[in-house]
């Protein structure tokens, strides 16, 4: 099954509500959102290296802390990609992670 939304409405620090085809309804909040994340570099963060780049740079032992957590958890645009996933952009500039209808499906269970 391919789940397919008929109505997505976005609130910059509750998440998203989906109304879905099939008359259910999910609402996910920003901080899972944001964890789940799917793009190569937050997969990698979360421990994920199936993206990592094959020639790495040493990692670094000090952690910089460039946004604050509001920052990071603030919804701030979504938008279509084709007629499958959502695009985020977040309040610390982060856009890069394509979120596939049937990844929100399974999110919204998790809420």
């Amino acid at each position: 099954m391919n789940p397919t939304p008929l109505e997505i409405k976005r609130d910059a620090r509750d998440g998203l509500t989906i109304s879905w085809r099939d008359g259910s309804t999910s609402q996910i909040g920003t901080e899972l959102l944001r964890r789940e994340c799917p793009c190569a570099s937050c997969k990698e963060q979360r421990g994920d290296t199936s993206h990592s780049k094959p020639l790495t740079t040493k990692k670094r032992g000090l952690a910089v802390i460039q946004n604050t957590l509001d920052e990071q958890l603030d919804l701030q645009e979504i938008w279509a990609v084709g007629q499958y996933a959502l695009g985020m952009r977040w309040g610390d500039g982060h856009d890069s992670g394509i979120y596939p209808f049937s990844l929100l499906f399974e999110l919204g269970k998790k809420s």
